[in-house]
């Protein structure tokens, strides 16, 4: 049986953070991956990954996991939340832009430096989303936006940073 679990989990050290620090998103196309070991060392495509940079302790990405042993089915409903501060037009052109697409592919950065893709063979939606301007002085002004996905696995591990496994697709900073 080709399901059979095959090792061991230790109890990790208690050295992980929680939250994300950054999100590249990406406008254009991927046409190709090589994984190994259960991590993604290639990604080729074409088009740009724009980075998105995320305030300390505002973003995070969750990943919950759908079982069904009546229809023998499994997939992996990921749902990435950024903040985004501050309200202007800029940033209110690219939401519009982000709203309306329909199969996004989000590579994000967590505090333990370790980067992530989701969306990666089904493309992720921009679900929800606020703007608001807050009450209080100290209350945030700028976009709370929710993007989510179903995918057949959980997303992808990269081997390094974006920059070390992505081909033929441009990284445009902040």
């Amino acid at each position: 049986m080709s399901c059979l679990i095959n090792s061991s989990l230790p109890l990790s050290c208690m050295d992980s953070l929680g939250g994300v620090k950054v999100a590249y998103i990406l406008a254009g196309e991927i046409t190709g991956t090589t994984e190994v070991a259960g991590e993604i060392t290639g990604i080729t495509g074409t088009g740009s990954f724009y980075e998105f940079q995320l305030a300390k302790d505002t973003a995070f990405y969750n990943e919950a996991i759908t079982v069904s042993n009546v229809n023998g089915s499994v997939f992996y409903q990921g749902e990435l939340t950024i903040v985004l501060q501050k309200m202007e037009a800029a940033k209110r052109n690219q939401i519009l832009l982000l709203a309306a697409n329909r199969d996004l592919r989000i590579v994000f950065v967590d505090n333990n430096n370790v980067s992530y893709i989701a969306g990666l063979s089904r493309g992720m939606v921009m679900s929800s989303g606020t703007a608001a301007t807050g009450t209080a002085v100290g209350d945030l002004n700028g976009y709370t936006l929710v993007f989510q996905s179903q995918e057949p696995a959980s997303a992808g591990i990269l081997d390094g940073t974006l920059a070390d496994v992505v081909s033929g697709i441009t990284i445009v900073n902040a």
